[in-house]
């Protein structure tokens, strides 16, 4: 999108720029959270505040809250919700490694999770049970055990791909292209 997209005729072109750098950012980081682009960009709160409620209200980006979690992430407005709900789950560290375990092996029970992601069965539950009602994993009740698998792993293949470098990382190998194109 160009800056004259986001620009309305009172505007200044500061806040265009403004907009159009914070446009530039969520979309080389889809599920970046509020501290990260107020990192990136320099801006004082308020003004990126400012800034993010004008680019949602214009349908520009979309807000993804993880439900049960106080975590707001930023994203295109034009990312699928299925995609939104994958990505906020793979910036959780223990939910993307339920996520990451489930990728490779189908079919583990909530013992072999617990032991894998190294967490008390209490959080394990939890998490898992986020995962489950969101519908990123299913459940196979057996006899004796439940197994657990993902129910879209085309998809997960295709977002871990896209999103399995660190924020650091995406930030230096995009910053420059970002400021370049100011």
């Amino acid at each position: 999108m160009n800056p004259s997209t986001i620009l309305n005729e009172n505007e200044t072109e500061s806040n265009g720029n403004n907009r159009s750098t914070i446009l530039k950012i969520i979309n080389s980081f889809p599920g970046i959270r509020y501290r990260d682009i107020l990192r990136i960009t320099n801006l004082n709160n308020g003004t990126l505040s400012h800034h993010l409620s004008v680019l949602e209200k214009r349908s520009i980006i979309k807000i993804g809250r993880t439900e049960n979690s106080n975590i707001t992430r930023y994203f295109p407005a034009s990312t699928p919700s299925d995609e939104t709900l994958i990505l906020n789950y793979l910036k959780i560290k223990t939910t993307k490694s339920i996520i990451m375990m489930l990728y490779d092996t189908d079919g583990v029970s909530f013992n072999e999770i617990v032991k894998y992601i190294n967490k008390a069965p209490s959080t394990t539950s939890w998490n898992l049970k986020r995962l489950v009602d969101s519908n990123v994993v299913g459940r196979k009740r057996g006899k004796e055990v439940s197994l657990f698998f993902l129910l879209n792993k085309g998809l997960v293949k295709g977002l871990v791909g896209q999103n399995n470098k660190t924020l650091l990382d995406r930030s230096i190998d995009n910053y420059i292209s970002i400021i370049d194109e100011l």
